[in-house]
Formats: structure tokens, sequence, C-alpha cells
């Protein structure tokens, strides 16, 4: 059996296990660079140097400190400030839309989408009554834009969003690269357009009005089932929390682009401190640790090296041919792959399609001659745009449950500001290039 058969077989294997959840995600992942070396394709360094690349190590240390920020009284003191001074102030009705939607972006940052909502949800629909907003509107208007700010705040995992594209490029044998602000840099522009129709626009859309009866019962088991007991900190470690992330995300920031100081290291300093005093015990670390991240990462990264090895490059290039035809122009390429990852996340974990066409897009994009940042772009967008269903992701079942909406609703009410995201990042992102700025 050849090369190029036996790593098909283990990446349609692969993409089956991921969508049919047979066995967790992160379990499937492993198993890729196990098969691969067990049949050859890969030595044991190639298929496991993802798990120890600087990336996978960055990703680790970045959780940590974001489990730091967990613990100090940030989040709480930002919840209490939309509902008592935002709520109360002058146009409080758009006021509070606004900081809604914007608490909601920045708690998905610093957590993730599922626990932002899961706080920010009992807050919106408190708020919105006695302002007397839509409440069905403004839950779907917060779960969207949590769903898709993943790379528009410089912190946090987000950091190292470049290393992991760059990991991708590298093992496919593309000469491309990212620099650090450059996913912020394609994505900060595309995501404002998107927000600034939601908030203008797309919000009247999502619901019918007077439809307004919601399902307060999945609100509180949620809560129930998410609720945890957090240990207090003393005034001293709770400064020193917040201290240690923000100021952390500042040192990385300037030590990567000025001193060329590796994300960890400055992360590992900022864990040392907090561990030392206490900010953060030990078991409260390894549980901010995002594993299933990792493990996918780590185990589908070797995936693009055992493609140029065993020269599937030029079976996909011969595939794209087939199917697109003539079909060159970037624009044309990187709007098909946006949209079949956006489709196909409609129906599926948001994380599963991106683990799977991340790399499988840079190989299109090489194959096609066209600049594989666009096209890995495309695929790590479109799959994060999950929006139209409840079964994109669990943030939106909890939405669409918490809201009573109906599947009709749900959908048409999301596919417009779906569709303007999509023509600003084709519009905005090969500019970018275009222009150098990426």
């Amino acid at each position: 059996m050849s090369q190029a058969l036996i790593v098909l077989i283990i990446t349609v294997v692969m993409i089956i296990a991921f969508f049919s959840n047979v066995i967790p995600i992160a379990a499937s992942a492993l198993f890729v660079p196990m098969f691969l070396q067990m049949t050859g394709v890969l030595s044991f360094k190639e298929a496991f140097e993802g798990f120890s690349s600087s990336t996978t190590v960055s990703l680790f240390t970045l959780f940590i400190l974001g489990g730091i920020l967990g613990q100090t009284s940030f989040l709480e003191r930002l919840r209490v400030f939309v509902s008592t001074k935002i709520a109360s102030s002058k146009n409080g009705k758009k006021h509070v839309l606004l900081a809604s939607m914007l608490m909601s972006m920045v708690l998905s940052t610093f957590t993730n989408p599922s626990s932002a909502m899961a706080i920010m949800l009992p807050i919106v629909i408190a708020v919105a009554k006695d302002v007397n907003l839509p409440v069905k509107n403004t839950i779907k208007a917060c779960t969207d834009v949590a769903n898709t700010s993943n790379n528009v705040l410089p912190v946090g995992g987000a950091l190292t969003a470049y290393l992991t594209f760059n990991g991708f490029l590298e093992a496919a044998g593309a000469t491309q690269r990212f620099r650090m602000m450059d996913p912020f840099i394609a994505k900060v522009p595309t995501f404002l357009i998107y927000f600034a129709f939601i908030y203008f626009v797309g919000y009247k859309l999502y619901c019918k009005e007077g439809n307004t009866e919601i399902n307060e019962s999945a609100l509180e088991s949620k809560g129930s089932k998410d609720e945890k007991k957090k240990r207090q900190l003393t005034p001293f470690q709770d400064k020193l929390g917040m201290f240690l992330f923000f100021g952390g995300a500042v040192f990385i920031i300037v030590g990567s682009a000025v001193f060329d100081i590796d994300v960890y290291m400055i992360a590992g300093c900022c864990i040392l401190v907090g561990l030392l005093t206490k900010v953060v015990t030990y078991k409260e670390a390894l549980k901010a640790v995002h594993w299933d991240t990792l493990f996918v990462y780590g185990g589908t990264v070797c995936l693009g090296q055992a493609m140029t090895n065993a020269g599937i490059n030029d079976l996909i290039a011969d595939w794209s041919s087939s199917v697109l035809g003539s079909v060159s122009n970037p624009i044309l390429v990187t709007a098909l792959i946006f949209v079949v990852t956006f489709v196909i996340t409609q129906f599926c974990s948001n994380r599963t399609v991106g683990a799977v066409f991340r790399p499988l897009s840079v190989a299109i994009g090489m194959a096609l001659g066209v600049d594989p940042r666009l096209t890995l772009l495309a695929a790590h967008y479109g799959s994060s745009l999950s929006t139209l269903t409840p079964m994109a992701s669990s943030t939106q079942l909890y939405a669409f449950t918490v809201g009573n909406f109906k599947m009709k609703e749900y959908f048409l009410g999301a596919l417009i500001p779906s569709m303007v995201f999509l023509v600003s990042f084709l519009i905005w992102f090969p500019l970018c290039i275009h222009l150098g700025l990426v």
C-alpha cells in the first residue's frame, strides 16, 4: 500500500471520527500521529513533534494565565458594572445592548464562548427586561458576538494564533508566514463591521417583535451545572492576579515583537509568581488548561508533514483542478473554502470543522497557486462563524434553548449578519496582503 493511500485513509477515518464523535475528539486526534508512525509514514519525532512545539507550550502557559484571571474578581466586577451603572444611564436601552455585546466579546476572549454566555445570559435577560429591550434578540446578538470573537483582542491564547497557523504552513512546505499581529489585523476590521451591523440593524432581524417568551428554567439548570465555588483571594492576591494577566499580556506583545522573547517564557514567569503567591494553586492551574485543544492541535498538525512526504499535495492539486477547473482567482477560491466550512460548521462542532479543514485549506491554496494564508484564514473564520443553528456549538444550543427560539427564526435571523461577515472578510483580507499589511 502506498504512503499516499495510507495518509488518505487515516485522514478520512479521522474526519469520520471527528464528525461522528464516537470517541472524544482529543482521543481521535491522538491516534493520528500514532498510526502515521506505525505505518512508517512519519518517524516518531515527526509524528509527535506537534506536542513538543513552542506553539503547544505557549498555549499551555496562556491557558493557565487565563485561569489566573478567572480566580480574581475582575469578571464579577465587570458584570456588576454593566447591570448597575450602564443600565441606569441616559439612553440605557441602546447602551445596555452595546455593553452586553462588548462584555460577551470580552468574556469569550478571556474564557470561552460557552462559559461567557453561562455568565452573561442571566445578566442580559434581567437587564434587557428592566430597560424594555427585546430579550430574545439581545440573547442572540450576544451569543453570535461571543461565538465569533476569536482573534479580536490580543490576549490569552489568541496571542499564539499566528504560531498555530505557521505550524500548518510550515508542515505543508509553504514559504509564507504570519506575524504575531497579522490574525488581529485580518480579523478586527471584519469583526467590527459584523459587530456594528448586528448592533444597528442585525439584532432586529433575530426575532419578530412581540415574540418574547423565553425558557428561564433552562437558564437555572445551566447555572446550577456550571456554578462553582471559587477560592477567596486576599485583596493583594486579587490585584496581583489581575496585574499578572494584563501585565503579562502587555509584556508578551512587547517582548515577542521587540525583543524576540518566546511567549511561553513570559507567561511561565507570570505563572510562577502566581503559584508562589497562591493566587492560583497547582490544581487550579491544571484545571484552566484546555487539554482538548492541545491534543487536537498536537495530533493533527503532523498531517501537513505526512501529506508532503506522501505526495498528497500533488493529489490535492489534481483534485482541485478537476473540481475548480481553471479557477485561480484568489477571491473565488477563498470564498468557496469559507462557504464550505461555514455550511458544514452549522451542523457539526466548529472546533471539529476547523481541525479538519485548516491543514486541507493550506494544501488547496498551495495547489491552486493561491496564498495559503488566505485559504487558511478562510477555513478558520468560516468554521468559527457557527451562528445559524443550535447544532453549530454548545453556546448556540444554550441560547436556542433559553431563548425558546423557533428553528426558522434562528436560522434566518443570523443569515444576513453572517453574509456581512463573509463579504467584509473577502474584501479586507486580500487587501491586507496586497497592501503588505500582513
